[in-house]
């Protein structure tokens, strides 16, 4: 019971420092993308292969790792919530996943249809993550999950 409560909790301290580094406690939503970019440690762009809407999980491949270490080549991301969200995932759409670091376990940043997500990493062959929440990240990216690959590959370009 206690993990389940510090795993929000790890999530939430991710996303404040990512979100406000010079204000430590606090959750600036209109940090642009370009500042996330920066601070993340890895940053992929991945296509979905398959979705299994009964266990609620979305099978992926990257098609182009944008920064940092690969998140692998093949990986899945389990929608725990939204409950809705799974049903408007359809194979061949893209998804951003951006990895950052919470008290020594990686967490990240999705989005996937026009979506933003937190999950926590899971132990596993291959690797996985688990969406706990969605994140309110309009102010920092409101646009599609396709003009945000298009915005970070022109960030990767220097633009």
């Amino acid at each position: 019971m206690r993990f389940l409560l510090r795993v929000p909790a790890a999530l939430a301290t991710l996303f404040i420092v990512l979100s406000a580094p010079s204000a430590p406690g606090l959750i600036a939503i209109n940090m642009p993308i370009a500042k996330i970019y920066e601070s993340v440690k890895a940053v992929a762009v991945a296509s979905v292969t398959g979705v299994n809407v009964e266990n609620r999980v979305v099978e992926l491949k990257t098609t182009e790792q944008l920064k940092g270490a690969p998140v692998g080549e093949t990986f899945r991301v389990q929608i725990a919530a939204p409950a809705d969200l799974i049903q408007k995932i359809a194979a061949g759409q893209p998804l951003v996943i951006m990895v950052g670091e919470d008290l020594g376990k990686p967490v990240a940043l999705i989005h996937v249809a026009d979506t933003w997500l937190l999950a926590e990493s899971l132990p596993a062959a291959t690797p996985a993550w688990r969406v706990l929440q969605a994140h309110d990240a309009k102010r920092s990216f409101a646009g599609t999950t396709a003009e945000l690959v298009k915005a970070l590959g022109a960030l990767k370009a220097g633009k």
